[in-house]
């Protein structure tokens, strides 16, 4: 005998495949977020060590230039 599905067993499976990998895209976008979370956050942690060693420097010019690299961050992906 052949085996043949149903239209309902078939729209079943269809329906399951959809779904798992709407699960997967939704995991693959949370793990994203997270990753783009990290960098960021890591990004301005470096920037505000090496804002603080431009001040304990007292090198004005880099201190102006960090500084507006982190509101240029702070604008482009909030605070």
């Amino acid at each position: 005998m052949e085996n043949k599905k149903s239209y309902t067993e078939m729209m079943k499976a269809s329906a399951m495949t959809r779904k798992r990998n709407g699960e997967k895209n939704v995991m693959e976008i949370y793990v994203d977020m997270l990753l783009n979370e990290i960098i960021l956050t890591s990004q301005k942690t470096k920037l505000l060590e090496d804002i603080d060693a431009a001040l304990d420097h007292r090198d004005e010019s880099l201190f102006l230039k960090l500084t507006e690299e982190l509101k240029e961050i702070n604008i482009r992906y909030g605070s």
